[in-house]
């Protein structure tokens, strides 16, 4: 009786670190959202209002999971991509639609990337930020175009979220921050107005429809069927967790650093330079190398996504180790850093104005995540129940808040 317990104890043990092992897919998604606009934006809310809106990065990140999660059972029950069963239940034309608005909101975020590791490296290294950004473009271009990419992108994202960990909750913890504080701050309110644009910006970047709908790609690409429900379930509530721990932290860093001060910081990069005076090099090293990996991985995975939505929607082969995939996903990379070269004292404002009109695309793609997996003709006795289908009507409206900010934004622009 003794051997058997201990069998069976191992054997429980040997499938838990199994399933830990085997998580992954989800990390990309995580690499790809914690970018450099996600710690800018989320540092802003910590600078000027100080613990309030920790609540945003916690709501946005739960949603995230919960749409990430339906596109990851698509593709496991169906052994398809989204637009697969699309252009089986709704016609090619929607698939098309879907396709070109999924390319089209990576790469409105696309010269972000190429600007963040640009930023990044001068910090670290010194030299012109544009030198920066066009070498690590090109080292990117070429990661892309190595044979069996799936394989190497996991092991980087692996990497790059192992060293965010450190690198972000590393400097929570020499900085410290208020614990009673912070615990008011998951209490869902908003300042003023202004507090309200900013968290949907927040909400934006970290609960990313388009990153979502990839996860039925990368069930395809790690060749997980239906048997695998529930690795799923823990490589997507795991490695998208894994975002809104680093994006809570950041906030967190912000809030207990700069909130108060007369001038407070409206860049990563510049609270960065703050964390140095106030909290020693160690925590200003730890922020900037965690700030240019989060631009490395969003450089690489972001253009990943928008190529595999697009080439997917027009129904051609979508594996990372296709040509049309890595032809668009060099056109994106490309696309990123001529705006970085062309627009080099400011793109910021010309990315928000690309921003609000990629997002447009926001409410299709979260329509076909809720509809199909809701569909029991497609999830058979898979399909959602209503609970979920009653969530995920919540979560559908935080996109459609988006869609409103960013296309008040143009509104403000133009």
């Amino acid at each position: 009786m003794g051997t058997d317990t201990t069998r069976t104890t191992a054997t429980t043990g040997g499938d838990v670190l199994g399933k830990l092992k085997a998580i992954g897919p989800a990390l990309l998604l995580a690499a790809v959202v914690v970018g450099p606009g996600s710690i800018a934006l989320n540092t802003i809310a910590g600078s000027l209002y100080g613990y309030s809106l920790l609540w945003v990065p916690v709501v946005a990140t739960t949603f995230m999971i919960l749409y990430a999660w339906l596109a990851a059972r698509i593709g496991l029950v169906t052994g398809d991509t989204l637009f697969d069963v699309t252009r089986e239940t709704y016609g090619p034309t929607i698939a098309r639609l879907g396709g070109v608005f999924g390319f089209l909101t990576i790469l409105a975020f696309q010269a972000g990337n190429n600007a963040g590791i640009g930023f990044a490296s001068n910090a670290l290294f010194g030299g012109d930020v544009r030198l920066w950004a066009g070498v690590f473009t090109l080292l990117a271009i070429g990661f892309v175009w190595l044979p069996d990419l799936y394989d190497k992108i996991e092991v980087l994202v692996r990497l790059v979220v192992g060293v965010m960990i450190v690198a972000f909750i590393g400097t929570l913890a020499i900085v410290g921050f208020d614990p009673g504080a912070a615990a008011s701050g998951l209490v869902p309110g908003v300042p003023d107005v202004d507090g309200l644009l900013l968290s949907l910006g927040i909400a934006a970047t970290t609960f990313s429809i388009a990153a979502a709908v990839y996860q039925t790609h990368l069930m395809k690409e790690k060749e997980w069927g239906v048997e695998r429900l529930e690795q799923g379930a823990i490589d997507t509530f795991l490695g998208i967790g894994v975002l809104g721990l680093l994006a809570v932290a950041i906030m967190l860093t912000s809030a207990s650093v700069i909130y108060g001060q007369t001038d407070p910081v409206f860049s990563a990069a510049g609270m960065a330079q703050q964390l140095e005076p106030l909290a020693g090099p160690g925590a200003f090293y730890l922020f900037t190398i965690g700030f240019f990996f989060a631009s490395l991985s969003s450089l690489v995975v972001n253009a990943l996504i928008g190529s595999t939505l697009l080439v997917d929607g027009f129904d051609r082969e979508p594996s990372m180790d296709g040509r049309p995939v890595k032809i668009w996903s060099t056109i994106a990379m490309v696309f990123g850093l001529l705006v970085v070269l062309i627009f080099q004292e400011d793109p910021i404002e010309l990315l928000r104005v690309a921003q609000a009109l990629a997002v447009v695309a926001f409410p299709l793609l979260a329509f076909l995540v809720v509809a199909l997996s809701a569909n029991e003709d497609v999830m058979g006795e898979h399909a959602n129940g209503t609970a979920v289908n009653a969530f995920a009507a919540v979560g559908y409206l935080v996109v459609v808040g988006i869609v409103l900010n960013y296309l008040w934004e143009v509104v403000q622009f133009v």
